[in-house]
């Protein structure tokens, strides 16, 4: 406690007393300063007081901090009940059955930021589209009549099987204005241009149903939807497992308005102002936790916790081998910046995340009880100070 002492008591002025003899002692040499003994008696309960207010304020930041983390938290602790891919595949996918009747709309959705597709997805994006050349493919054009017929709700953009051509940003924004005028604003004003490509697919899911692609992504046969299909609720999405926990957002597979999604744009306005602020002092863990993969996971950890049983029909989880059949991500990541890497090596050490919290969280509570004592030290000083001025002031 010498240092709480040190820092309490500090270097206060304290008047001077000259020592006196003990005279009932018989004992001629002087006894203890009365300065030092009443000096020790006004310490030790104003340390005792400081020591529990510290800790109470220890308590309490220890709690906060297991409040505001309790998603992740539960996103680690619970990950096998939650994300444990269940979902095998045939590898091979068998013919379906022409005519019948489909709870996921065989769509598929891509999304790039104009009509100039990258020389390094031209390739990628043409596997997909032939392999998917059974499938309609979303294309951001202006209204035609044949739109209608298949949507009548909306006339922003068109469905054909020739001819295709991606999301386009101004085509995202069109759809967006038309179907969710609420998010508009925050797509616009995202701090980085994943971040729209990542709200994009979730409305269009939503919205449509169908399969998202990401344009990395190469194609090698059609993934086989009525595998998925037949012993599902009529709402049901299937999502890829990803490391330490949760899933991605680079293939999502979804029945039209299904839960899960429509959990996901409710939620997107609230992670935007969350997150805003601070994107460029953080860029891969801001567009992670704001629209990406992370987002994902922790809305469909809500989704799946509503639930009475475990694991539901209305989500499947696949885990990337088990896909290889079917497609080939090419993992290009051409949003991830100088703190993706550091974040992606502790991202498969998840207890690594733990004791780094720990470690952080310990030194943290040292500064800030530090400074709490250093202020509160300096502001006792003060004002003794002040009360001895005030005394001589009136003896005088």
């Amino acid at each position: 406690m010498a240092w709480l002492s040190q820092v309490l008591g500090g270097r206060a002025r304290q008047p001077r007393y000259e020592a006196v003899p003990d005279e009932e002692a018989g004992d001629s040499s002087p006894s203890r300063p009365y300065r030092r003994r009443s000096r020790t008696r006004l310490l030790l309960p104003r340390q005792r007081k400081a020591a529990a207010l510290l800790l109470f304020i220890d308590v309490l930041i220890v709690v906060a901090l297991v409040v505001i983390l309790e998603p992740l938290i539960t996103l680690l602790r619970r990950n096998d009940d939650l994300f444990t891919p269940r979902l095998t595949l045939p590898s091979t996918a068998a013919p379906e059955t022409p005519g019948g009747k489909h709870k996921i709309p065989r769509i598929l959705h891509q999304t790039t930021a104009n009509d100039t597709i990258p020389a390094k997805w031209v390739e990628s994006q043409r596997s997909c589209k032939e392999v998917y050349k059974d499938y309609k493919y979303m294309v951001s054009t202006p209204f035609q009549p044949s739109a209608a017929r298949i949507f009548p709700a909306y006339n922003a953009t068109n469905l054909i099987t020739n001819n295709p051509q991606l999301w386009t940003d101004k085509g995202a924004e069109e759809f967006l204005a038309k179907e969710y005028s609420w998010f508009v604003d925050s797509w616009n004003n995202y701090a980085f241009p994943i971040q729209r490509a990542d709200a994009i697919r979730y409305f269009v899911l939503h919205h449509f149903g169908g399969i998202y692609l990401d344009m990395d992504t190469q194609c090698n046969q059609t993934f086989p939807m009525q595998e998925v299909e037949n012993d599902s609720d009529d709402d049901v999405a299937v999502f890829k497992s990803t490391m330490p926990t949760g899933v991605t957002n680079d293939l999502m597979i979804a029945s039209a308005r299904h839960p899960a999604f429509t959990m996901a744009i409710a939620q997107l306005p609230y992670y935007y102002t969350v997150t805003r602020p601070w994107a460029e002092y953080g860029p891969y863990i801001n567009i992670m936790l704001s629209s990406g993969p992370l987002f994902l996971s922790l809305v469909v950890k809500d989704y799946l916790l509503q639930k009475t049983t475990l694991p539901s029909p209305s989500v499947k989880v696949i885990s990337p081998p088990n896909l290889d059949g079917y497609i080939t991500d090419l993992e290009s990541s051409t949003w991830h910046r100088a703190d993706a890497q550091t974040l992606m090596w502790l991202g498969t050490r998840p207890w690594t995340w733990f004791t780094m919290g720990a470690i952080g969280t310990f030194f943290g509570l040292c500064i800030v009880n530090y400074l709490l004592l250093a202020l509160y030290g300096f502001l006792a000083r003060r004002i003794l100070n002040i009360s001895a001025k005030l005394k001589e002031a009136k003896v005088a």
